[in-house]
């Protein structure tokens, strides 16, 4: 296969927020994961608990999925998607899944797997990917803090820490302004989650 230019998937330099599938040979599963990119050197950080942990360590394959719906963020942040909102697909023998209304999505093998007592970070070489719809979206402060919130609420999970339930509060108020509707109501269904903590 040929090299691939990972800007045109949408993994750029920094810290890209995707949509992570991985499967554990049968079940596909989903989660929001921030791919690192650092020049042409990409790395993932998966902590342990996780189902997105366990299927890498076992499978050794992910699936970035550029994904604009806040819904599928906030959704799979605390579960997993409905089966038909995933799509399998094979590539020279390898099975994976992928988020049916992606736009573009890029498989990755998992390599230099190195475990700590906390997770564990691989490196990502590009295997495969797909563009489908070509959009160009101006930056969303809304939809930029719905996944911004989904961070803090896996952190306040972890820690039970107060200061990340105070952000994704601030947080709602900036995306009840400036977020479209679809945003408005993802962040609303990640505040009823807390319904006594905010």
């Amino acid at each position: 296969m040929t090299e691939l230019d990972l800007d045109d998937f949408g993994i750029t330099e920094g810290i890209s927020e995707v949509i992570v599938t991985t499967s554990n040979g049968w079940e596909p599963n989903a989660a929001p994961i921030g791919i690192i990119r650092k020049g042409n050197d990409v790395f993932v950080r998966l902590y342990k608990g996780s189902q997105t942990y366990d299927n890498v360590k076992a499978e050794r394959i992910l699936v970035a999925n550029l994904v604009y719906d806040p819904f599928i963020f906030v959704r799979s942040t605390f579960g997993n998607l409905a089966e038909p909102e995933f799509e399998v697909l094979s590539y020279e023998g390898l099975g994976f899944a992928t988020v049916r209304d992606s736009f573009c999505w890029v498989v990755f093998e998992c390599d230099e797997v190195k475990e700590t007592s906390e997770a564990i970070v691989a490196k990502l070489i590009p295997r495969h990917a797909h563009a489908g719809r070509c959009i160009f979206n101006s930056i969303n402060r809304g939809f930029n803090l719905v996944v911004e919130s989904c961070v803090h609420a896996t952190r306040y999970e972890l820690t039970n820490d107060e200061k990340y339930m105070r952000l994704i509060k601030a947080y709602s108020t900036t995306v009840n302004k400036c977020g479209s509707e679809p945003d408005k109501e993802a962040m609303a269904l990640l505040l009823k989650r807390y319904d006594e903590q905010v």
